[in-house]
């Protein structure tokens, strides 16, 4: 029995911390993505290659949203905006107090034109980041920080 316990929790804590690879992994290629259309794609396929849960499918959102400037046809950039902002907004209402997400939504309205009306969170969004990011783990902190000063 004890060996069985022993074998669950190792388990749990590679798995734990696999995620933890997979999500800094995805936080450096999120950062790299304003280099090129190139890597949001590769984003969008290193989200792809990890089981999804909420942080990684806000990251395939926010990387799709990305790929849409890369669009040639407006109507179909407008569609695909709306989408995926519809997208992001309920994955965020699904995860709150998810700061992480929050920042995501927060990065993606901060970067969009002001004329699509895509900024009702601007405010609610960065109250929250700035509130709760002392109690977030040191990565989270040292991801979000520097980010968080250049968009503001």
């Amino acid at each position: 029995m004890k060996l069985t316990n022993i074998i669950i929790l190792l388990v749990f804590v590679f798995t734990c911390k696999a995620q933890t690879n997979n999500l800094d992994t995805i936080r450096k290629e999120y950062l790299e993505t304003i280099q090129s259309e190139a890597r949001i794609i590769q984003l969008l396929n290193t989200c792809e290659k990890y089981k999804d849960n909420s942080t990684i499918s806000a990251y395939k959102t926010v990387a799709k949203l990305m790929l849409i400037e890369y669009d040639n046809n407006p109507l179909t950039k407008l569609k695909l905006f709306t989408k995926y902002t519809k997208k992001l907004d309920s994955i965020v209402t699904n995860n709150i107090n998810n700061l992480e997400i929050r920042f995501l939504r927060f990065c993606t309205q901060k970067q969009t034109p002001r004329f699509l009306g895509y900024n009702d969170n601007l405010e609610l969004d960065y109250k929250f980041i700035i509130q709760n990011i002392d109690i977030q783990s040191k990565e989270l902190q040292e991801y979000i920080n520097p980010a968080l000063k250049k968009l503001k």
